[in-house]
């Protein structure tokens, strides 16, 4: 994950990670027999964070996925700050996984097809893709989906992507770059034009997972929206995958956690 101020990251992060953890050893029991796996984070950050609440160290995505190091061919982290990807250097010699584990840093969609050169199109690859805002470019997703690879993206709906469409008034051409970069398609000029505001963001949402499907993610869940401490909307956690046995640990996932935390 790629952001939180000062290394502090609140209770939405927290539950965000919760995913992460109880599907990742599933992942790698059902990937048992293949010959190679892979993790990539294209948005790494620090690996540990601060809960903001308690002070308390957590693990952050990299971390999690350094308990299980020695389950994967190789772990891909990449993180565009300098001072970050330090940390992620001594958090994977703490796991005794240099030999397992290699940072890059720059921008993701710059790098992930660097990284992917170094992995086998039909080796199940997981990538979480957590950006802070509208960093992951749809040629990234569109480049990534070309391998054997399950997505879990942070998709900014509420907190960035919606107030780049102004209630009134013409949209800035800033604005509009950044929307093409995200979707991939102008589509959703058209939904921002001829839908009403209460049916926009619903109809967006809609747009990004089926061109996710258009990709050949047949299997797709996406999460309830996830909200700040004051109850501001916020971003949709969404899985892809191409096998329905990730679809199917991915459904018991996404309930046992809709149950237990404070998601939603």
């Amino acid at each position: 994950m790629a952001y939180g101020e000062e290394a502090k990251i609140g209770q939405w992060s927290l539950d965000k990670l919760a995913f992460l953890e109880r599907y990742l050893p599933a992942y790698l029991r059902a990937t048992k027999s293949a010959l190679h796996k892979y993790y990539i984070d294209g948005f790494a950050g620090r690996g540990e964070w601060v809960n903001k609440r308690t002070g308390q160290k957590v693990a952050g995505s990299a971390a999690i996925a350094l308990q299980y190091a020695q389950q994967f061919t190789h772990l891909f982290f990449v993180e565009f700050d300098e001072e970050r990807a330090e940390h992620l250097r001594e958090l994977i010699r703490i796991h005794n996984a240099s030999h397992k584990a290699t940072v890059f840093v720059g921008d993701c969609n710059l790098l992930l097809s660097e990284v992917v050169k170094r992995i086998h199109p039909s080796a199940p690859s997981f990538v979480f893709l957590d950006p802070s805002s509208d960093q992951l470019q749809w040629k990234t997703i569109e480049m990534l989906s070309n391998w054997k690879t399950e997505l879990f993206i942070l998709f900014p709906l509420n907190m960035t992507l919606i107030r780049y469409l102004p209630k009134n008034g013409k949209i800035t051409e800033w604005a509009r770059v950044r929307l093409n970069s995200v979707f991939g398609t102008a589509e959703w000029e058209h939904l921002f034009q001829n839908t009403p505001r209460s049916r926009l963001k619903s109809e967006l949402l809609t747009l990004y997972t089926n061109r996710l499907r258009s990709l050949g993610y047949e299997h797709v869940n996406i999460s309830d929206v996830f909200k700040s401490d004051s109850g501001q909307k916020l971003y949709y956690m969404i899985w892809v995958g191409k096998h329905p046995v990730g679809k199917k640990i991915m459904d018991k996932v996404f309930e046992r956690q809709s149950d237990q935390l404070t998601l939603f």
